[in-house]
């Protein structure tokens, strides 16, 4: 398996891993009322709008034999959070692909963003992995290549989860929850990892 930073010609297929590791998310589903489909095909939308298509967005994949099989994003703060101009450009674009889930979506991401540290850090999300590789240690290498970057520029990291196996996940690699918030009946936790010598 090869970790290299995403391509611009490589954004159809890291698009497609995303919407297919998160079509059964929580906050996904409880956007999309528990539609898969619909879940898969807002995540394919809203992470290219949202995400992997900004300029300030690091984004590293997995490979395995030509084929992406899981995908990282990660942004340096300040400019975790969309800015005005960017939310107004991605809105048409979210109002049609979540329809009447966008309450829902834009609660979500209020939320996340009171949450967001106001200090110097990498924030890292989504971190997604194909479903036919998902338990066999794709995110864990994604996430162990991109902390070694982090701990060279001595830097803390912070994600959102709303996955219980993922909080175990994250806690390995020296992440812990600092709050949490119930968001459209879905327990998210906000998990920081102070910097690493």
């Amino acid at each position: 398996m090869q970790i290299r930073r995403m391509s611009p010609g490589d954004m159809d297929a890291a698009c497609q891993v995303i919407g297919l590791a998160f079509e059964d998310n929580p906050n996904t589903l409880a956007v999309v009322r528990g539609d898969r489909s619909k879940a898969r095909g807002m995540m394919q939308v809203a992470v290219r709008a949202a995400k992997l298509g900004r300029k300030y967005s690091h984004v590293l994949l997995a490979e395995d034999e030509g084929r992406v099989v899981g995908v990282l994003n990660a942004t340096q703060w300040p400019n975790c959070q969309l800015s005005i101009g960017e939310k107004l450009k991605a809105t048409p674009v979210m109002i049609r692909v979540v329809g009447w889930g966008l309450p829902r979506s834009l609660r979500m991401m209020s939320v996340w963003a009171k949450h967001d540290p106001q200090e110097r850090h990498w924030h890292l999300g989504p971190i997604g992995v194909h479903p036919e590789r998902q338990g066999r240690g794709v995110g864990k290498v994604l996430l162990g290549s991109f902390l070694k970057t982090v701990d060279e520029q001595r830097l803390p990291a912070y994600l959102e989860t709303d996955v219980d196996r993922n909080v175990v996940l994250y806690e390995k690699f020296g992440f812990k929850a600092i709050a949490q918030a119930e968001i459209n009946g879905v327990n998210n936790r906000f998990m920081w990892r102070p910097v690493h010598s």
